[in-house]
């Protein structure tokens, strides 16, 4: 009998806006985390609807290093970005969130999770 009762509170956990399940809303500040030292991306989203707009800062390892602008869309779970470096070259995001604060995810098919700050 107990094992019957914990199962709706699982959905519920799983269901809801508590941090376990994908974000509704991508708005705020978030960071990617490399694996290599010297690197950074730094983005500020804003989520209207299902669209996405925003900008960000970037390091490079080799020390290159400036803004870009962002826009894409996100249908829960599903993120789709195109980055516009200050370089003039465009990078495409695709991701998908985990929970509230990580996107599992790549830029040009290189893995690049994010999470948020």
């Amino acid at each position: 009998m107990r094992r019957a009762s914990v199962f709706p509170v699982l959905l519920l956990l799983f269901g809801c806006g508590n941090g376990l399940g994908p974000a509704n809303d991508l708005s705020g500040t978030w960071a990617a985390t490399y694996t290599f030292p010297g690197s950074s991306l730094v983005l500020n989203l804003s989520q209207d609807g299902a669209g996405i707009t925003g900008t960000g800062t970037y390091v490079m390892e080799a020390g290159g290093a400036g803004t870009l602008q962002v826009v894409g869309t996100y249908h829960r779970p599903s993120v789709n970005l195109s980055f516009h470096y200050d370089f003039g070259q465009d990078f495409a995001y695709v991701g998908t969130v985990r929970d509230g604060s990580h996107i599992a995810g790549a830029l040009n098919n290189y893995a690049l999770p994010l999470v948020r700050r």
